[in-house]
């Protein structure tokens, strides 16, 4: 499963590099949302790759991973509607399917014309059996000063299941654009689990990519990472 999944990311992209220009939805950061939709008519397929430790000092045989296969479509200038699948590996454990989401955003407004760029989003979780359910919302607020961009994501996660869950997380990122192509910043996400902060780096074009990182800060629930990275990789088409 793991090969198909990225030679059908391969495929694509290879056939896309040696086509006319893309518009892709670069994004900066890997844990923060910006203020992007994918345009009206226009579709991009990304990967994220995870990785999580509940113990930083000892990677060996106490890490997973997590692997998300995402295809956006722009439905509207403002509104684009994505599904992804995942698959999940423990340690020492084959990969296996852990679920699908439907995610939706919307933009308001047109960039600049409030004190902040507002967007909407929401996401269902599910399974393939239906037996767990949840739903995110998140309110997207982003700013661009020149180079310099900060994205703030509060949200809030319903969960339905043998127990009904409600928690509040945040994300936030700053981050400065060093070219036409290359950004580095800082992201912050937590929630009553714990804190995490870390370095990002994205570098784009008709295939961009994005690194990030994130490091607790304080302690965290047991079992919860205390050390997590994840890469993206973008292509429009």
């Amino acid at each position: 499963m793991k090969v198909t999944v990225f030679g059908l990311f391969v495929l694509i992209a290879t056939a896309t590099l040696f086509t006319g220009d893309v518009l892709a939805d670069q994004r900066s950061y890997v844990w923060t949302y910006e203020y992007l939709t994918v345009p009206r008519g226009e579709a991009e397929l990304e990967t994220y790759f995870t990785i999580s430790t509940p113990d930083k000092s000892n990677l060996e045989g106490n890490t997973s991973t997590e692997h998300r296969l995402e295809l956006e479509v722009g439905m509207t200038e403002r509104f684009d509607f994505s599904v992804y699948q995942i698959f999940s590996q423990a340690p020492e454990e084959e990969l296996r399917y852990k679920g699908f989401q439907l995610r939706a955003r919307y933009r308001i407004g047109e960039k600049g014309k409030y004190l902040v760029d507002p967007l909407i989003y929401l996401e269902y979780k599910g399974v393939s059996d239906f037996s767990e359910h949840g739903v995110e919302a998140k309110l997207i607020l982003a700013k661009d000063i020149g180079r310099f961009n900060i994205a703030l994501n509060p949200i809030i996660e319903f969960e339905f299941g043998d127990e009904n869950k409600v928690e509040a997380e945040y994300a936030l990122g700053m981050s400065y654009g060093v070219n036409r192509l290359l950004r580095i910043g800082l992201e912050a996400k937590g929630s009553k689990d714990g804190h995490y902060i870390g370095p990002v780096i994205s570098h784009g074009g008709r295939f961009w990519v994005t690194l990030g990182s994130a490091f607790n800060v304080g302690s965290v629930e047991e079992g919860k990472p205390e050390f997590q990275m994840r890469m993206l990789l973008g292509i429009g088409f």
